[in-house]
């Protein structure tokens, strides 16, 4: 997670970014507990909807607090706060993927819908009239933790009381440790930027703000492993009435593309265009009002209904889960590739040939999934799929960074520690856990040859 959490940040931020975390850290715990591909699927596809939910938050004027001194405390209050939320939320989230077999789909609609009205009790009655505020109001930005802690309440106080006790211990513990690790993994990473506001300047290394993101995402990361840790007996009991099936039907790939593509183009295009200009006005009345039109509309812009979205369908044609997984969160990353090299352009305006150029990467990775998915150790294949691919999107970026600000101190030194540092980072871990997941895999298949 700290690799998916460094990624996010580094190729675009806000929810649809953190969908590369999302699914990394869901891969990771499938791959640990050594889970048959069929439910893996599901789970990551809890995981890129859960995960990217907590990307709604602004949290920029809030680690903006951390330059000074004077507002250091408040500063960590907010990022500590909102990384609780964010944890606690996407943790619910991703452990219902881990019992989904055991829920009716009356209940994951149902408990999603009690997710969107706490979400709008939430900013109705704190964010909006701005109660209690965790950015600069000299320039508002519009905040969302609150709705999104009212939302995750409401989602849990649901399942509580429509679940079994076994499957809602499961949840809960999920949700208590993401908590614990999002707060402590924002809250201890902000320090890197308090320690960077307040060394030299001249110094070589200044990628502060990564050390927090690398930060955020281990101990969140770890968290998640040690909630998945803790469970791993209930899961595998759960497990074992889940059926495997690698062999793919006549006509599936067609069928997973087709859905793919119309799901795609309703979440990055058609959505975006009708939908989100019509949730603006709920977004910039700092102060408490009437219900509207566009509250509601907002609840439908949000990427909690764009998860919602990922889940019926995958209910529907559970086929397509990993193209949901991989293809989609790929696909996105390279979008903001797309918005990086033409700022001026939206996403969902004019069909142009770089846009072109994204949807034939995109169907690159889509093809690549299809045809490993029923091979031999499918589960490791597929994993590396989503981790090379987003990297190949991340230097492709760093290339663009090169050509537009050409290096010109090539020292080992600042190699290392000054131009790119981060790349390191994301090159090591990327064949680190390459390696790891390779050696797993031949391990599990060794125990459990059936599985893999």
């Amino acid at each position: 997670m700290l690799l998916g959490w460094g990624l996010r940040g580094y190729i675009g931020g806000g929810p649809f970014g953190a969908m590369i975390p999302g699914a990394m850290v869901a891969f990771s715990l499938c791959l640990l507990l050594g889970l048959p591909l069929k439910p893996s699927a599901i789970i990551v596809v809890f995981g890129v909807a859960g995960i990217g939910i907590g990307g709604e938050m602004t949290y920029g004027q809030t680690l903006g607090f951390l330059r000074s001194w004077n507002t250091t405390g408040w500063g960590e209050l907010g990022i500590t706060l909102k990384g609780s939320i964010w944890g606690l939320l996407g943790s619910s989230i991703l452990a219902t993927g881990f019992v989904y077999k055991q829920l009716t789909k009356k209940t994951i609609v149902i408990a999603y819908l009690m997710l969107f009205i706490g979400m709008l009790i939430g900013f109705k009655l704190i964010n909006q009239p701005m109660l209690i505020y965790f950015s600069d109001p000299a320039k508002p930005r519009f905040e969302s933790w609150a709705a999104l802690l009212l939302g995750a309440v409401f989602y849990l106080l649901y399942l509580k009381q429509n679940t079994s006790k076994e499957t809602f211990r499961i949840v809960s513990r999920f949700a208590f440790w993401g908590l614990i690790g999002g707060g402590l993994g924002f809250g201890l990473g902000g320090f890197w930027l308090v320690l960077g506001n307040h060394l030299s300047k001249e110094l070589i290394f200044n990628s502060w703000w990564k050390m927090m993101e690398f930060t955020f995402g281990a101990l969140f990361g770890a968290a998640l492993g040690y909630a998945t840790f803790v469970s791993r007996k209930e899961i595998a009991t759960m497990m074992d009435s889940v059926g495997e099936v690698n062999e793919k039907k006549p006509g599936n790939t067609f069928l997973e593309l087709g859905v793919l593509f119309l799901t795609g183009m309703l979440i990055y295009w058609l959505m975006p265009y009708l939908v989100e200009p019509l949730a603006d006005p709920a977004r910039v009345i700092p102060r408490f009002s009437n219900i509207s039109f566009a509250d509601v509309v907002m609840i439908f812009s949000n990427y909690a209904f764009y998860g919602l979205i990922l889940i019926l369908v995958v209910m529907k044609f559970p086929e397509v889960a990993w193209q949901f997984a991989i293809t989609l969160t790929f696909c996105h990353a390279a979008l903001d590739l797309y918005q990086d090299l033409y700022p001026d352009v939206l996403s969902y305006t004019a069909i142009t040939i770089p846009f072109l150029f994204i949807l034939g990467m995109s169907a690159v990775v889509a093809l690549l999934v299809d045809y490993f998915q029923p091979k031999a150790n499918g589960l490791f294949n597929l994993f590396m799929i989503m981790v090379w691919s987003c990297l190949v999107v991340a230097f492709l970026r760093l290339r663009l960074e090169i050509s537009h600000n050409p290096a010109e101190d090539f020292s080992l030194f600042n190699f290392i520690f000054g131009t790119y540092f981060v790349h390191i980072v994301f090159l090591s871990s990327a064949v680190y856990i390459s390696w790891f997941a390779l050696q797993l895999t031949k391990k599990l298949k060794r125990q459990l040859p059936l599985n893999l």
